[in-house]
C-alpha cells in the first residue's frame, strides 16, 4: 500500500463505539505494538513491513523494518529491540492480529511476567501513541519515491526525530520521560561546553508528575 494511502487511512479513521482512554503514570508500564504494511518491497534492503514499539507514557519509540511479519520475527524483534535493552513493561497492547494471537507470543508474555492486552479492533486514536504512528507515516512518505521503495532507508532518523521533539501531549521531549535527560542534537553538541546530563532523583520525578 503506498505511503500516502496510509496517511489518508489515518485520517479518515473513525472510532466504532466508545473509546476509552488508556492512562500509564511511567515509562515502561505499557508498551504498544503496531505493525505497518505490507508497503511495496524496499530496494535495497527488501522490507515489506514496520513494527512500531511504543512507550506509552514518554513516547519513546523503537521503529523496525521488516522483510517478513511473521509471529517469530516480531517476538523477536520486540525481544532484541526493546526487552533485552529496556527490560519487559508490565502490559503490552496489541491488536489481535495472527501473529500476536500465536503461541511464540504469548510464552514469550508469559515467560516475562507481561501482561498481553489484545484489542478486537486496534485503534490508536483511543491513546496517547497513535501521533507517533501518525507522523512516521508522514515522514515516510515525504522521503519515498515515485516507486514507494525507498520508505526503510531513514528509519533511524525519524526514530531520532520522534525521540527528540516535545511532544504536544506532554510537553517533554520522549528521551526527556524515558531517561530523564534530553538527547543532544548535533546543534547542541556544536554549542554546549557541558551536556548537562546529571538529574537529581527530584528532577525526574517533577518531570514525570508534569506529564501526567
Amino acid at each position: 500500500m503506498p505511503y500516502v494511502c496510509q496517511i489518508n487511512n489515518y485520517k479518515n479513521a473513525l472510532p466504532a463505539g466508545r473509546l476509552i482512554p488508556i492512562e500509564s503514570n511511567y515509562p515502561n508500564e505499557i508498551v504498544t505494538l503496531d505493525l505497518l504494511g505490507p508497503h511495496p518491497v524496499s530496494r535495497v534492503r527488501r522490507n515489506r513491513y514496520v513494527l512500531v514499539i511504543t512507550d506509552h507514557f514518554s513516547k519513546w519509540a523503537e521503529i523496525i523494518p521488516l522483510k517478513k511479519a511473521s509471529a517469530r520475527v516480531i517476538a523477536d524483534s520486540f525481544f532484541d529491540n526493546y526487552i533485552s535493552r529496556f527490560g519487559a513493561p508490565i502490559k503490552l497492547i496489541s491488536d489481535n492480529g495472527p501473529q500476536f494471537i500465536s503461541d511464540i507470543f504469548e510464552n514469550l508474555s508469559e515467560r516475562l511476567g507481561i501482561r498481553h492486552v489484545k484489542i478486537v479492533v486496534y485503534r490508536p486514536q483511543a491513546n496517547r501513541t497513535e501521533r507517533v504512528n501518525r507522523d512516521l507515516v508522514q515522514m515516510i512518505a515525504n522521503y519515498v519515491n515515485e516507486q514507494h521503495d525507498t520508505g526503510d532507508q531513514f528509519l533511524r532518523e525519524f526514530a531520532y526525530a520522534i525521540r527528540t521533539a516535545v511532544n504536544e501531549t506532554t510537553g517533554k521531549t520522549p528521551a526527556e520521560l524515558f531517561f530523564g535527560r534530553k538527547l543532544i542534537t548535533p546543534f547542541q553538541k556544536l554549542v554546549m561546553v557541558s551536556d548537562g546530563t546529571e538529574f537529581a532523583v527530584g528532577d525526574i520525578e517533577r518531570l514525570f508528575e508534569e506529564a501526567r
